[in-house]
């Protein structure tokens, strides 16, 4: 694995730019919050009750906020170090929000399925975004602490038309892209700057959940760009179709795991 890294690191170097993919097998391992006792003792309080399930994401948020695992901060800091001061930009699908407050430049990032950054109306009915209310995380993470019953919680609604908030998050009833297109153009127009460039295309964790996204993309662009090569990192779909066989190479690994070797 040693020399699969410095061959990595030395391709990188001598790139002109760098394209990144984080895939569904990059996201944080909410596990580590299941398995929390209190968190357990409240998937019981609430049951089948469906009134409090709007507070699961709010939990999940606030896990993020207190409390990053160390796995995870290794694995990204090794990303930072690996891209350095290249022209480089990020793609991520994680919906965890991890990459933010990584010291990556959040300018050359896009989450195009969303995360717990904003707020938006279920129904998408004014096609804006809204800041996280700090008051339901308050009071959610008093009720997390014992300090609040269960009945003082209340489920944030959307100004406007007074429907239910939702985070903007892919999977909503109808989900607000409006959240990511700004940097989406950003990127595209980056990718305009990569013709006949030498690139270095870094997939991490990337499988068929939404393959039209990064997937199929970037196999294109390596098929295209001669001057490209491509590093797929998962522990079952690393293959490389034939077509760009000669400049990719396949990695069968857990994409974190791989980055934190660095």
């Amino acid at each position: 694995m040693n020399h699969i890294m410095r061959e990595l690191t030395e391709r990188v170097q001598d790139a002109e730019l760098v394209l990144v993919g984080l895939g569904e097998a990059f996201q944080y391992d909410w596990s580590m919050l299941v398995q929390d006792a209190r968190y357990q003792e409240i998937e019981k309080e609430i049951g089948e009750n469906e009134e409090y399930i709007w507070m699961i994401p709010f939990l999940q948020k606030l896990a993020m906020r207190n409390g990053r695992a160390e796995k995870w901060d290794t694995a990204y800091a090794a990303l930072k170090s690996i891209v350095g001061d290249k022209n480089y930009f990020v793609i991520c699908l994680c919906m965890d929000d991890y990459i933010y407050g990584t010291g990556l430049d959040e300018q050359r990032i896009v989450t195009p399925c969303g995360g717990f950054r904003k707020m938006q109306c279920n129904k998408n009915c004014s096609h804006i975004l809204s800041e996280v209310p700090q008051e339901s995380l308050d009071v959610v993470e008093q009720y997390y602490q014992k300090k609040l019953p269960l009945q003082a919680l209340k489920e944030p609604v959307c100004s406007v038309c007074g429907e239910k908030l939702r985070f903007n998050q892919l999977g909503v009833y109808r989900y607000a892209e409006e959240g990511y297109l700004d940097r989406w153009s950003d990127y595209t127009k980056w990718l305009q700057g990569t013709v006949h460039k030498k690139l270095c295309v870094l997939e991490l964790g990337v499988g068929m959940e939404y393959p039209s996204i990064i997937r199929f993309p970037f196999e294109k662009i390596v098929l295209y760009n001669q001057k490209a090569f491509l590093y797929r990192v998962h522990p079952s779909l690393y293959q490389l179709g034939e077509e760009i066989a000669d400049r990719g190479l396949g990695i069968k690994e857990n994409p974190v795991n791989f980055l934190c070797e660095f």
